[in-house]
């Protein structure tokens, strides 16, 4: 399997897991949720969604020969450490709520996602060809 036939299915799980992880949320999370769990899960599934979209748009431009060498691994890392700290900050407010260690290992992950979030996409743009 190709590169670029690989990434194209992860981004596509990608956005697969974020439609049943916002489904997740909105229906069985919500009544143990507070509105401010509710709003760090929604913020992850945004995150995943718009991030795992952007991963298959890497590929098609890259597949157009628009860009090359696009920083997809960047880009699958921050999405997972931002997004998925995020459902964990969630879920340990709710179900480990006494238990600091977690929150405190967790947090710093979520920033770290996030700038490499941000580096994929300005890499990016260092990489358009046209």
């Amino acid at each position: 399997m190709n590169s670029e036939r690989f990434y194209l299915k992860i981004s596509t799980i990608g956005v697969a897991t974020g439609i049943i992880l916002g489904a997740f949320g909105a229906h069985s999370l919500k009544e143990i949720f507070s509105s401010y769990e509710i709003d760090i899960w929604g913020k992850g599934v945004f995150y995943q969604i718009s991030n795992s979209l952007g991963l298959f748009i890497m590929v098609i431009l890259k597949r157009l020969e628009l860009i090359e060498k696009p920083p997809y691994l960047l880009l699958i890392l921050g999405i997972m450490m931002f997004s998925f700290s995020l459902y964990s900050i969630a879920l340990n407010n709710v179900f480990l709520e006494s238990n600091q260690i977690i929150k405190t290992l967790l947090i710093p992950v979520t920033p770290i996602g996030g700038l490499f979030l941000v580096a994929s996409w300005i890499l990016l743009l260092f990489k358009i060809k046209i």
